[in-house]
Order: structure tokens, then C-alpha cells, then sequence
């Protein structure tokens, strides 16, 4: 760069289009270095990089005319960075959502609830000033008159213009009568200092009178609203704080429908049954509290033992892996559901932060983790509203719904693997970065002669996985066909993956190695793709389990360490087990094998390895049909094949009941292992990729009240062992 004008460089890839932007300065003969100062994701995957090209060499007596340059630059790259901003965000106007009467609503709003007086007004100019364009208010936040006077300002100094704004304010419980919806309007007009509102919300559906109807009714209440937009001063009307039961009341009588509800949001609180009703009716949800409201618990006794949503182990490991903060991880949460959010802030940084939010994605997985966080608690239970002898006697009646069903929440695990083109097989990533299949052959229980059939037959069909164990006893033929198959050109190494298990006999640390180079052995091949630890048990007397987990766990990472194994993990482990094993694992478990079917879901443990980035696989996944002729306990548990709404299901989607159970484990992002020795059930059971259950097919399979193991690992139990009990084994 010697000799060369100095340049600011932008260089950007954003679907597939390059550009590249420079912005001059100055001449200067003086050698020079590029120092990235700014970089930006953009929506389309691409990355924005910001250089300063600052000298190696400073000239030996300070130049005023090099200082005034200096001081040029500065400003320019600040310019420069701030119109950057600008495009990168497009117009903070694009990133709304479209109302049921046309307006868009920005999805990042910021929000005035609780912020102190003298830092409001600032706040409001720092965000306008930054991009936002979506300002929320209410008349009981008492700094309606602060925030209009910042508005006057941001107006007069020409940032923006009354239309670039959405504005928001709401109906407080006291203004309900009908003589009293007009005036409160034009007071929090006249405060705001704005000829019109974007939209207004009734606040609570609360007067705070005593007895047992609530006067003035909703009705009244909404059709002086409905008058505010007959006359111009607002544009939309909705509701904050109502539940599917006063808003279905509320569609009875209304002329114009709610165009937004506005209500508590976030994973510990979803409130899925609102924002799916609003969603089929058009109306949109805006999220208010969603980092979780984290300083509630300084102002209601009701929250004071809630626990902090932006501490949560989920919450925050997701927020290490995409390299943001917990608030952004939250905040994004929310926008890809659709729902506009009011992050509350007077940090200018702070503030900016909350706008990057369109130009990044939380990857599906973690979304989907969020989805299911099985704390769902309203940290604003509205229990201040709550009189014996008024409309609201309990949170019953305020919220139509039953407490108790929240706090002991039935977990979900969604929906998270979808279909491939031409049915083609879908593969999971684990942490090691390997790519594993989402169906592989089982190879458990299948009789001596028959498996060799059943793998090359299952290689040929287009399986790429193939799940052993030394227990199995039947590794030598399982190794011939797999030598069959490479020597034929069915398949190549490469493509394969093996899976096989060390044996509760060998977890000795001088006894693992031999164990794995004889399924190598057995297998015909130099390396295997993971190695499990099939039980945490050892046969030992005594109350502590010898060899403990722990030293076997350490021959099993020596394995990697020596190249027998790409991957291992662990079979049969509980949570607390896996905590257990996380707190001396040099090398994380690649991936847990359990049992898992509609009759036994696991919800807790797939979800606790998900915040761990632990891949689950799912054995059984048929209900173990047979276990009944091995285990006596077992002999009465019903069979899961035969379940009516399994074949209800199958007869609705057009496949076999062991393809939908088979599609149900995979769609919730697990690795299934059937097993059959007959060719066309074999490839049957891979044709899974090209169709997938719909949302109601998969609720009805993810909500059997029946939850039992069909292997319970009693056959374990010896009252003079480490595990006496179910308890133990488990727990």
C-alpha cells in the first residue's frame, strides 16, 4: 500500500452478489496496515468487513495538515460506518409485520415500562436516532410528557418525520366508562405532542370494581375505541393482557377486529395457545418481557422465586455458540416467530445491539430448543388485580387457565428434521463433526445366520449405518457382509458408518482397547465411526460401581487418542449419569442411545442433550414388539403397534405403522434404529425421507399418557450391587 491513496474497504457478499464499496481520504507515501474494525452478518449469510488503514510509521514532526486529515478520516469512517448500518438494515420500516388494516409494525419496539424519569427522554432520542422507528407507551408508565418531548426534538432536528414513526400507548383500567375513552386519548396525545396514534390498547380487562360482573363491560369499553378510529386520532385498537377467552368473547360484539394483542412472551412463558389462536384470526402479538422480565422479582412477591430466563444453561450455551448475548439470543427468539418484541433499555450500546437482530439467524436446532423449555410460568401473574369481592377472584379467573397445569408443563419435543428431495437419507451432525444418519439397521436380537442377509440386503437398499455390539454376537457375520458390500462397490468406507459397544464385562481401563480391536476384528474393519459404553453397569458387588464410569470413560477417549475411534458416547445413561460423566470428560459423548417411542418419549433427557450439543438415538423406536417373549415383566404392557391412533395415523398418511413411528422419532431430530431381517420391511423402514407426519398426526403421537419402559434394565438389580433398585439404575 505504499504510495497508494488510503481507503476505507467494504467488500460484501449478500445472496450471491459481491460489492465492494472505498471511500478515499488522503494521499500518503507512508507504509500502511488494514485493521479490521467492524464486522456485520448480513440476512443472506454473508459478512461485511470494515478496515482502517492506519500507518506502521509515524512521520518524525506531527503535520497540521496531517492532524486535520486525521481528524477527516475519523469522521469519515464514522459516516461511512453509520451509512453502512443504515444499508445493512434497509429500512428499519422492511423489518415489520403487516396489520390486519395495512399499517406495518416494526418488530423491535422499545419499551418504556419502568424506565426511570430523566433517562427515558434520552433513551427515546439515542433510539431513534439508531434506527428504531417503534415506540411503546401507556399513560401509567407516567413519562408520556418525557418521551413527547423527545419526540418534538427528533422531529424539529429532522431525523425522522412524524409517519417514519409507529407509535403505541394504551387505555389505563381507570378510563374504561365510555365518557372517559375519548379523554384519556387526547391527554396521552396531547403528552406524546403527535396528532394521532399508530395504534391503542386496552390495558387490562380490569376496572377494579367490586362485585361480580366487570363495569363497564369490555363491550362498552371497545366500541368507544372502535369510535377513535371512526375519527382519525388512532389508526389501529388492540388489547394487552387478555386471555383466548375474553378475545373470543370480545369477536362477538366487535365491529373492528383487535389488530394486535399485546401480552407477556418468552421461552419460560410462550403462551403458544394465544399467539396460535392470534395467528389463525390475522391478529398480530407483540412480546412484551421478552428477556423474561428479570426485575420483577424487586417489584411482586408473585415473582420473587422465579428463576431468571437469562441464566438459563439453555439460554446461555446457545448464546456461547452463535457468539451472542442471551438478550439477543432472546430477542431473536421471538422475531422468528413472528411476534414484534419491547426490549426496554437506556444503554445506547444496548439499544444498537437490539437492531443487529435482522442480520442474523438463530439456526433451526436452537430454535427449536427454545421451543421447548419446559419451565412455562407467567412472570406477571396480574395477581395485583385479584379481590375476593371483585370480578377476579383468583388467576383462574383473570386468565382462563389452570395454574397448575403450568407449572408441571407436559414437555414437546417439536418437530425438527424435514424432508429430502427424491427421499434421499438425511444425516445428523455431532459435535465431533461427523455426519451421522438418521436411520440406521439394528442389528439386536437377530438370529445367528440371518443377519449377514438382513445388512447386505439393508447396504443395498441404500442404508448407511449399521448399529452392532459385541453382546449381539454376531459381529463376524455383520463384518462379512460389510466386507461383501465394500468388495461389490455397494457401498464405500466413507460412506459408511459403524456403530458398535463396549461390554459391561470389559470397562477395566486394560481391558477396553482389546475389547474394541475385536469388534474391529470381527467387523473387518481398521477404525469404527463411534463407540458407546453400552450400560453403566459391571456386574460388581458393593455399593459403588467398580471400575468406576470414570476410568472406563478415560480408556474409552484413548481410543480416539490412538485413531480406533472416531466418536464415542454412552448407551442406557440418565441425566444425572451424563451430568455426572460432563464433569470429567475430556471428550464430550458424541451421542447417548436410549429408548424412546411414543410410549416412553424421554422428553427430558433429548432435551437435556440438546443443550449440551449431545446427539440422541432412539432404540426401540417400534415399541420393542418382542420384549414381551424375553422379559416376564413385560409380558403385560400393551403393544405399541396395535395403539388405535398409531393406526389412525398411518391410515391418514398412507404409510405403515412402522413407518410412523419410525418418521416420528426422526422428525423430532433423533437417529432410529429398526431392525428386520426381511428385505422389503428393511427398505420400507427407509423410506422416510420423502413425507412427513403433519403438525396434528405428530401432536396426537407426542401426547400418549402411557409412559413406561419396555426395558427397564431390571434384569441389573442385586440387592448386594450398586444398583438395588429401578431408583439406582435410573436415577
Amino acid at each position: 500500500l505504499r504510495g497508494t491513496q488510503r481507503r476505507l474497504v467494504c467488500e460484501s457478499t449478500d445472496g450471491g452478489r459481491a460489492t465492494t464499496t472505498t471511500m478515499s481520504t488522503h494521499d500518503d507515501a507512508h507504509e500502511a496496515t488494514l485493521r479490521p474494525t467492524k464486522e456485520f452478518e448480513t440476512k443472506g449469510g454473508g459478512k461485511v468487513q470494515v478496515f482502517h488503514v492506519g500507518e506502521r510509521e509515524a512521520p518524525a514532526e506531527e503535520d497540521p495538515g496531517r492532524r486535520e486529515a486525521d481528524e477527516a478520516e475519523r469522521r469519515g469512517m464514522e459516516q461511512f460506518e453509520k451509512d453502512l448500518r443504515k444499508k445493512l438494515y434497509r429500512d428499519p420500516l422492511a423489518t415489520c409485520a403487516t396489520l390486519d388494516n395495512g399499517a406495518k409494525i416494526p418488530l423491535v419496539g422499545l419499551g418504556t415500562w419502568k424506565s426511570d424519569p430523566g433517562q427515558v427522554g434520552a433513551a427515546v432520542r439515542m433510539a431513534i436516532q439508531e434506527g428504531y422507528r417503534h415506540v411503546d407507551c401507556a399513560e401509567i408508565y407516567n413519562n408520556e410528557q418525557e418521551i413527547g418531548e423527545a419526540l418534538s426534538e427528533v422531529f424539529k432536528d429532522g431525523v425522522v418525520d412524524r409517519k417514519d414513526l409507529f407509535i403505541t400507548s394504551k387505555l389505563w383500567n381507570t378510563d374504561h366508562a365510555p365518557e372517559r375513552v375519548r379523554p384519556a386519548l387526547l391527554k396521552t396525545m396531547e403528552h406524546l405532542d403527535v396528532p394521532y396514534l399508530d395504534l391503542y390498547l386496552i390495558h387490562w380487562p380490569v376496572t377494579g370494581n367490586v362485585g361480580p360482573e366487570l363495569k363497564p363491560s369490555i363491550q362498552e369499553t371497545w366500541q368507544e375505541m372502535e369510535k377513535l378510529v371512526d375519527e382519525g386520532l388512532v389508526k389501529a385498537i388492540g388489547v394487552s393482557n387478555f386471555s383466548v377467552k375474553k378475545l373470543e368473547n370480545m369477536l362477538t360484539y366487535a365491529r373492528i377486529q383487535p389488530s394486535v394483542v399485546q401480552c407477556e412472551g418468552h421461552p419460560y412463558f410462550r403462551n403458544d395457545k394465544l399467539r396460535n389462536w392470534c395467528n389463525a384470526r390475522g391478529i398480530h402479538f407483540t412480546a412484551y418481557s421478552p428477556l423474561g422480565s428479570p426485575d420483577s422479582t424487586m417489584m411482586f412477591r408473585s415473582s420473587r422465586d422465579n428463576p431468571k430466563l437469562m441464566e438459563d444453561p439453555t439460554v446461555v450455551s446457545i448464546a456461547k455458540e452463535v457468539g451472542k448475548s442471551p438478550a439477543q439470543v432472546l430477542l431473536r427468539w421471538a422475531i422468528q416467530r413472528g411476534t414484534s418484541v419491547l426490549p426496554k433499555s437506556t444503554n445506547r450500546e444496548r439499544i444498537r445491539m437490539n437492531l443487529e437482530l435482522f442480520l442474523w439467524e438463530l439456526p433451526e436446532p436452537l430454535f427449536n430448543l427454545l421451543n421447548t423449555l419446559p419451565m412455562q410460568k407467567r412472570m406477571l401473574e396480574g395477581d395485583i388485580w385479584l379481590n375476593a369481592a371483585g370480578p377476579y377472584k383468583s388467576y383462574e379467573d383473570l386468565w382462563d387457565e389452570d395454574k397448575s397445569s403450568l407449572s408441571k408443563p407436559v414437555v414437546r419435543i417439536p418437530s425438527c428434521v424435514g424432508t429430502a428431495s427424491g427421499g434421499k437419507q438425511l444425516y445428523a451432525t455431532l459435535n465431533t463433526g461427523q455426519k451421522m444418519p438418521y436411520v440406521g439397521l439394528g442389528t439386536w436380537k437377530s438370529k445367528p445366520g440371518e443377519v449377514r442377509d438382513a445388512t447386505l440386503a439393508a447396504l443395498k437398499a441404500g442404508y448407511v449405518h449399521i448399529d452392532c455390539a459385541e453382546i449381539y454376537q454376531n459381529e463376524e457375520e455383520v463384518g462379512d457382509a460389510i466386507g461383501r458390500a465394500l468388495e461389490e462397490g455397494i457401498i464405500s468406507r466413507e460412506e459408511l458408518f459403524v456403530t458398535s459397544k463396549l461390554w459391561n464385562t470389559d470397562h477395566a481401563k486394560g481391558d477396553v482397547e482389546p475389547a474394541c480391536r475385536k469388534t474391529l476384528k470381527h467387523l473387518g474393519l481398521d477404525c469404527l465411526d463411534l463407540y458407546l459404553i453400552h450400560w453403566p453397569v459391571t456386574g460388581n458387588k458393593g455399593p459403588q460401581l467398580e471400575p468406576p464410569l470414570e476410568e472406563t470413560w478415560r480408556a474409552m477417549e484413548n481410543l480416539v487418542e490412538k485413531g480406533l475411534v472416531k466418536a464415542i458416547g454412552v448407551s442406557n445413561y440418565s441425566i444425572s449419569k451424563m451430568q455426572a460423566l460432563m464433569g470429567y470428560a475430556q471428550i464430550p459423548p458424541a451421542v447417548l442411545q436410549v429408548e424412546i417411542h411414543p410410549y416412553f418419549r424421554n422428553d427430558d433427557l433429548i432435551l437435556w442433550c440438546r443443550g449440551k450439543g449431545i446427539h440422541v438415538t432412539a432404540y426401540s423406536s417400534l415399541g420393542s414388539p418382542d420384549s414381551a417373549s424375553m422379559f416376564e415383566n413385560r409380558k403385560n404392557l400393551p403393544k405399541l403397534m396395535d395403539h388405535p391412533v398409531v393406526k389412525e395415523v398411518a391410515a391418514s398418511s398412507g404409510h405403515n405403522v412402522g413407518q410412523v413411528l419410525l418418521r416420528w422419532g426422526v422428525q423430532r431430530g433423533l437417529t432410529v434404529l429398526p431392525k428386520s431381517v426381511n428385505p422389503s420391511r428393511i427398505a420400507s423402514n427407509l423410506q422416510l425421507f420423502d413425507w412427513e407426519l403433519t403438525a396434528e398426526e405428530f401432536e396426537k403421537l407426542s401426547t400418549f399418557e402411557e409412559q413406561f419402559r419396555m426395558l427397564d434394565g431390571s434384569f441389573w438389580l442385586h440387592p448386594h450391587g450398586p444398583y438395588k433398585t429401578v431408583e439406582d439404575l435410573w436415577g
